[in-house]
């Protein structure tokens, strides 16, 4: 049975169809008790991850610091590095502390590239929980620990490497040996065993990884997004395997880095060739328009 084929009829139903299948969508997007979609965190790029790198070493108040620092020779460079002079201007040549800032945003770098990394990390999330328990059982058992100077018993502090409690010794062995190996290896220990800085501090994105994961030796610092800065989560020790001359040698490669900086910003390359200076950011040093 032959049946008539009407082409204005088929493209009145097919508009009519496409209309009908938009009006849902915006019925379904609309529905009551739907939540909205989040907006997507934000994120800081490179450039800016290492500007606030560079402004919380800036916060230390070095005599001088750089950027693009290498920490051997031209190997291992890190995002900011600054040494310390003597207030008395009698001993000119003498560096009194280092620091360096590495910066990464990759969890990769922070470790070696050993088997069964995530496994050992969950090993030190364990043993850092069981530290943690143990300490508290320290505080009740061992009070003579706490410091006596302090005003709020809450935020006391203690010396608990002093503790007689032996299972917290042997734990506290283990513990830093699992550290020790989780970074054996990586850019982080080969940067630390330099000798060159007194103070090492990591700079990372905000919640990239566990601090208890990372050496205590190393200070942690983690840059924000929102708002864009930094915040210390912990402070970085002072390292025993320091000498005068890795200290002098530091100072020097942060001179360095600071001279190819200055010859930059004014337009002169290093053959004495002179250009136009790039152009200025206003208020790039300045504290935003509230």
């Amino acid at each position: 049975m032959e049946q008539d084929f009407d082409l204005f009829d088929f493209a009145d139903s097919q508009a009519a169809a496409a209309a009908a299948v938009v009006t849902q969508t915006q019925t379904l997007s609309a529905a009551p008790g739907t939540p909205p979609a989040e907006p997507p965190a934000p994120s800081l790029s490179k450039a800016e991850l290492r500007q606030a790198a560079m402004a919380f070493l800036a916060t230390l108040h070095p005599a001088g610091i750089a950027a693009n620092v290498p920490t051997r020779r031209s190997k291992y460079r890190v995002a900011a590095a600054g040494f310390w002079r003597p207030p008395t201007a009698r001993k000119t040549n003498v560096i009194t502390k280092t620091a360096i800032v590495v910066m990464y945003d990759d969890v990769d770098c922070c470790f070696s590239d050993c088997a069964g990394r995530d496994e050992r990390i969950a090993v030190i999330t364990a043993l850092q929980e069981e530290k943690s328990a143990l300490e508290a059982i320290i505080r009740e058992t061992e009070p003579h620990l706490g410091a006596a100077d302090d005003l709020f018993s809450d935020f006391r502090s203690w010396d608990y490497a002093s503790s007689a409690n032996p299972a917290y010794r042997k734990l506290t062995r283990k513990l830093d040996r699992e550290l020790k190996a989780l970074t054996q290896g990586s850019k982080l220990e080969y940067i630390r065993r330099a000798g060159n800085a007194d103070l090492c501090f990591l700079a990372i994105p905000e919640n990239l990884v566990d601090p208890a994961v990372i050496p205590l030796e190393w200070g942690i610092v983690e840059l924000t997004a929102n708002p864009k800065g930094f915040k210390l989560i912990r402070n970085a020790m002072q390292l025993a395997e320091v000498t005068p001359e890795g200290r002098l040698q530091l100072a020097l490669n942060i001179a360095t880095s600071a001279a190819s900086a200055a010859c930059f910003a004014n337009g002169v390359d290093s053959n004495g060739s002179m250009r136009r200076p790039p152009r200025r950011r206003p208020y790039f040093f300045s504290r935003e328009k509230k």
